[in-house]
């Protein structure tokens, strides 16, 4: 099992966990525990995290998913009181996500699925194939959808949220942009440029603005809008001032780039 962090030398603020467990990164209380702790260990500086599986070099044309789930012949057999640990530690994994400052990218390539679809709905940005399957299918296998399965309430609607759920049904990446559930749905073959392209976009701006924009995002979130709206006052006051603040505005005003230090 292989769950990997590491920060690029060039943009320090920019770091990967990747996924290399098994071949569909079949899901366990050990594959969540890891997860959480990769994720736990983000340093501060970090302000944008891609989660996707490890791709292999060889196969251009294939884009392995993110994670099928549930490994369900691990999960078949396990008593009441192992279920609950077993979901205790994907509402942890899935925590840790939310709770990071970074802006967080989920590479959910070619299958991302059950948990780890939740994983994903958790992060700020998702990228897809287009024939991708995406779902929460737990219904299929016995199980009910909980913990933050309830994201897709919020990001898709209760309509949709009741049709994937009641009927375990998938969504391919082309339909699940169609639902708002993705970002972008692309080919196999532009799919590291997808996901390249967004965090290019998201690595330009200074990494402390692009947290605190995410402490105000969360603050909406877990507050409500109208609660939220009145604290992130405070948040955007404080960045008037800084270096980030005076080099950003300068660069858009002289129509370039802007020159971080560090």
């Amino acid at each position: 099992m292989a769950v990997t962090l590491s920060r690029e030398a060039e943009r320090p603020h920019v770091a990967h966990l990747r996924l290399d467990c098994n071949d569909l990164n079949l899901l366990t209380l050990d594959e969540a525990d890891a997860v959480r702790d990769e994720i736990e260990s983000v340093p501060e500086a970090v302000s944008v995290l891609t989660i996707a599986a490890e791709q292999s070099e060889t196969a251009v044309d294939e884009v392995r998913g993110l994670s099928a789930g549930l490994n369900l012949e691990w999960a078949q057999s396990l008593s009441p009181h192992e279920g609950h640990d077993l979901l205790r530690a994907f509402y942890e994994m899935i925590e840790a996500v939310r709770d990071l400052d970074a802006v967080v990218v989920c590479g959910c390539g070619e299958y991302t699925l059950g948990a780890a679809f939740e994983l994903a709905m958790a992060c700020e940005f998702r990228i897809a194939t287009t024939d991708a399957q995406l779902g929460l299918p737990e219904v299929n296998v016995g199980l009910p959808t909980v913990i933050h399965g309830g994201l897709l309430i919020r990001l898709a609607g209760m309509g949709t949220a009741a049709e994937l759920i009641y009927t375990g049904k998938t969504l391919s990446g082309t339909q699940a942009v169609e639902r708002r559930l993705v970002n972008r749905a692309v080919e196999a073959t532009e799919y590291d440029d997808a996901m390249d392209d967004l965090v290019d976009s998201l690595a330009s701006k200074h990494p402390q603005v692009l947290q605190a924009q995410k402490r105000v995002m969360r603050r909406f979130r877990s507050l409500g809008l109208e609660r939220g709206m009145e604290a992130s006052i405070g948040d955007i006051g404080r960045t008037f001032g800084t270096a980030a603040q005076r080099e950003s505005m300068a660069a858009f005003l002289d129509d370039r780039e802007p020159e971080f230090d560090g």
